[in-house]
C-alpha cells in the first residue's frame, strides 16, 4: 500500500509535474512536501498521497511522515458505502475528531512539533502551550522516544481556541496513529509492536476506537449523530476512509454550496472532498464541480509560479534590496514571505482578494437537485 521512502528523491521526481505540490524549505532546515491546493487528479500516485506534510532534513532524509491523504466515503467509486460494507479487511473504526493534526519530527537530534505545513503555526503554538503543563509530561516523553526511533506520532488537537465546527470544552491531545517514517506503516495496527508498551507506560490518551462495531451499524448511526463529526474506517493495508454525519455536513453548510463561487471556496479551504460523496449519492454529476476545482488549481498554479520567479530573481539580494525591487508587484507580500522562509499564505490572500472576481454565482445544478439534497 505505502511506498518505502528514505530520501526526498524517492518522492519529489514522481510529483514534479504537479504545480499544486511544493517542497518548501523551513527556517529550521527542514523541507516540507505538501500540496498547496488540489483537484480530483492531485492524489493519483503513492508518492502524491504522502505529500500531506512529509518532512525531510538538510540531507534529504525523511524525519516526519504524518497521515497520508485519504478520502471520504463516496468520493471515489471504490469508496461507495454499498461497496465498503462488503469488504472483509476492516480492522478498526475510530471516532472522527473535529480537530487539527499535530505530529512529531526528529530534527538534528531534537523533538519538534509540527502541523501539516508549518513548525510555528497557531495550532503548533496551542499544542506546545498545552504540552508545557506538568500533567502532559508523559506525552512529551512518549513523543521523544517515538520520534528518536524513526517513527512519527500523530495527535489530534481539539481546543476551544481552535474550534472548527464542534464546540470544545477544554483542550485535549489524543493519539491518532504512529507511522514508520520509512515504510509508512501504521505500526499501532501491529498488536505486538513495542509502541503499545510505550503508550501504556506513558498513559497516552487515544482517539476512541469502536471495537465490536460493524461498518453497517456505524453507517446506520450517522443519521441520528449530533455533536460529532463521524468515523474513520481503517483497512488491514493501512488505508482509511472518512464517513461524516449529516449533522456535521449541515453545520458546514456544504450541501447547499452549489454555486460556482461556493465550490471554489470549498476547494480553497480543503472542504470540497467533504461533499463530493453526498453529491454523487444525490445523483449530481461531478463534472461541473471538477471543472471549477481544476480552474482554481490552474489559477493558483500561476500565482505559485510567479512567486517562485520573483524569489529566484531576488533570492541573493539583501532584504531591503529585495523589497525595493518588488514593492509594486501585486504579489509582493507573498513573495516576501517566500524570501523570508515563512509559510506563503497564498490561499488566504486569494480568498480575500481574488476569488469573488474569478468565480461567479452561477448555479452548477438545477434547483430541484438542491431541494433533493436539502430534503
Amino acid at each position: 500500500m505505502f511506498k518505502v521512502i528514505q530520501h526526498i528523491s524517492d518522492v519529489e521526481p514522481a510529483v514534479a509535474g504537479k504545480k499544486e505540490i511544493r517542497f518548501l524549505s523551513q527556517p529550521n532546515g527542514i523541507t516540507l512536501g505538501c500540496y498547496l491546493f488540489m483537484d480530483s487528479k492531485t492524489f493519483d500516485s503513492p508518492e502524491a498521497l504522502e505529500c500531506r506534510g512529509i518532512a525531510f532534513d538538510r540531507e534529504g532524509r525523511v524525519v516526519s511522515r504524518p497521515l497520508h491523504k485519504f478520502f471520504n466515503a463516496g468520493e471515489k467509486e471504490w469508496l461507495a458505502p454499498d461497496r465498503l460494507v462488503l469488504r472483509d479487511d476492516i480492522v478498526a473504526i475510530y471516532d472522527k475528531l473535529d480537530g487539527s493534526m499535530v505530529a512529531t519530527a526528529w530534527v538534528e537530534g531534537e523533538l519538534k512539533w509540527r502541523s501539516k505545513k508549518s513548525f510555528n503555526s497557531e495550532v503548533v503554538n496551542l499544542a506546545t502551550q498545552l504540552l508545557d503543563q506538568p500533567e502532559h509530561s508523559g506525552i512529551n516523553a512518549f513523543a521523544w522516544e517515538v520520534a528518536s526511533a524513526g517513527l512519527t506520532a500523530i495527535f489530534e488537537l481539539t481546543h476551544p481556541d481552535a474550534r472548527i465546527v464542534v464546540a470544545q470544552e477544554q483542550p485535549e491531545l489524543r493519539l491518532l496513529h504512529v507511522r514508520d517514517n520509512v515504510t509508512g506503516q501504521y505500526v499501532m495496527l501491529d498488536r505486538g509492536h513495542v509502541v503499545h508498551d510505550l503508550i501504556a507506560g506513558h498513559g497516552i490518551p487515544l482517539v476512541h476506537r469502536f471495537d465490536g462495531l460493524s461498518l453497517s451499524a456505524a453507517i446506520d448511526s450517522l443519521a441520528d449523530m449530533q455533536g460529532r463529526e463521524g468515523y474513520v474506517i481503517q483497512f488491514a493495508n493501512g488505508d482509511m476512509v472518512k464517513i461524516k454525519c449529516p449533522w456535521y455536513l449541515r453545520i458546514h453548510r456544504s450541501l447547499s454550496f452549489l454555486r460556482e463561487r461556493d465550490i471554489a471556496w470549498l476547494a480553497l479551504n480543503e472542504e470540497l472532498d467533504d461533499v463530493k460523496g453526498a453529491l454523487v449519492e444525490a445523483g449530481i454529476d461531478l463534472a461541473a464541480v471538477n471543472e471549477v476545482e481544476a480552474r482554481l488549481k490552474r489559477m493558483l498554479s500561476g500565482f505559485v509560479d510567479e512567486i517562485e520567479a520573483i524569489w529566484e530573481r531576488g533570492r541573493d539580494l539583501d532584504r531591503k534590496s529585495f523589497a525595493i525591487a518588488n514593492k509594486d508587484h501585486p504579489l509582493f507580500g507573498l513573495a516576501m514571505q517566500r524570501y523570508l522562509g515563512k509559510e506563503v499564505t497564498l490561499l488566504e490572500w486569494y480568498g480575500r482578494t481574488r476569488l469573488k472576481d474569478d468565480f461567479s454565482l452561477r448555479a452548477l445544478v438545477d434547483e430541484t437537485l438542491i431541494d433533493a439534497l436539502d430534503g
